[in-house]
């Protein structure tokens, strides 16, 4: 590990705050696409990079889960270079006037954060299974208060926020990662993954679905349809993370055992009620859709963290096959259903006719 991360490691050690990166890294992607700190309200180019950013991820997710060498964790040079990658390609968003320069930023950022992806997986199942689940709804805290950071910063200072946080995300994955060797390696899988593929691929399918639902909701709104006229989304999603945050707070307090069907449990309702306020119609249900559709967002997003983690300690799989192929499934859907709700938006069609 780098010096420079150890000489940091007691200023962090009893707050855990190591642990919360991931909220920083979620933050990154709906701070960059559904805020005002780079994209400016009406610029086309935001739907065409978000959506080419999450194939991009999506297919580096997917040549992790086949990579040589998957017992030990990605190398610390492999995570600098893709956290750098990721920030300067978003930094790129704010002077590259060509599109096919746009559209390989994108492409190169989001493939680059698939390692990061990863490496967050790979650390929560390095530490242990109560401090994976305690850091759940704190980075869901970390998540809010990023949101609301890069809401109140003006423009471009809020899209220079945005640019930092994937190298803060990967300063606290080293940190946490800082408390095992460097050496490290993942135990065997009981199982050959040829013969858990299959069930993997069912569950991230699950995935996929809700992100679909999700990502078709809150890109199918027009400001007017709102109960008040923000100039961004990210507004929404810091009420869907405050949500979410509380949700898991709840249902970890409360489960007597953590498994998928667990995450369903709630989740599903939560996409359920924004549906259901969507088809009601009205500023006001729309306005609860969106904080419904947010909450749904994030809490699959991040939970999943906690159950791969999981099953992962179980000697199932690897946790680079568990979190490629999820996070990628994940990706994919909201990309998905974000194409819908554009197009939805975009030909102002009714979908409560």
């Amino acid at each position: 590990m780098f010096g420079w991360v150890r000489s940091l490691d007691f200023f962090f050690n009893k707050a855990k705050l190591r642990y919360l990166g991931l909220g920083l890294l979620l933050a990154w992607v709906y701070c960059t696409w559904f805020s005002h700190g780079i994209f400016l309200p009406g610029d086309g180019r935001l739907h065409e990079t978000l959506h080419l950013s999450l194939l991009a991820s999506a297919v580096g997710l997917l040549l992790l889960v086949f990579r040589p060498q998957k017992r030990m964790p990605l190398s610390p040079r492999i995570i600098l270079v893709s956290a750098l990658a990721v920030s300067i390609t978003t930094a790129s968003f704010f002077f590259l006037s060509s599109v096919p320069a746009i559209w390989v930023a994108s492409v190169v950022g989001g493939f680059a954060s698939s390692a990061l992806w990863v490496g967050w997986g790979e650390l929560f199942c390095q530490i242990d299974q109560d401090a994976a689940e305690a850091s759940i709804p704190m980075s869901l805290a970390m998540f809010v208060m990023a949101a609301v950071a890069d809401r109140l910063l003006p423009w471009p200072f809020a899209g220079v926020f945005s640019v930092m946080l994937p190298l803060i995300s990967c300063l606290m994955l080293f940190l946490g990662r800082g408390e095992h060797p460097d050496d490290y390696e993942f135990p065997e899988s009981i199982e050959p993954f040829s013969r858990v593929l299959p069930a993997l691929v069912k569950l991230a399918l699950c995935s996929m679905v809700c992100s679909f639902a999700t990502g078709a909701v809150v890109t199918s709104f027009a400001r007017e349809e709102l109960l008040f006229g923000a100039d961004d989304f990210i507004v929404f999603y810091a009420m869907g993370g405050v949500v979410a945050g509380l949700v898991s707070f709840f249902a970890f307090a409360h489960a007597r055992r953590v498994n998928f069907s667990f995450i369903y449990e709630w989740a599903v309702p939560l996409i359920v009620f924004a549906l259901a306020a969507r088809a009601m119609d009205g500023p006001l249900f729309n306005t609860l859709s969106a904080i419904f559709a947010c909450s749904a967002s994030l809490y699959v997003e991040v939970l999943f963290y906690a159950i791969f983690a999981l099953v992962t300690a179980r000697r199932f799989c690897l946790p680079s096959e568990t979190f490629g192929i999820f996070r990628a499934a994940a990706q994919v859907g909201f990309m998905l259903g974000g194409l819908l709700g554009s197009w939805v938006g975009s030909n102002n069609i009714n979908i409560t006719a």
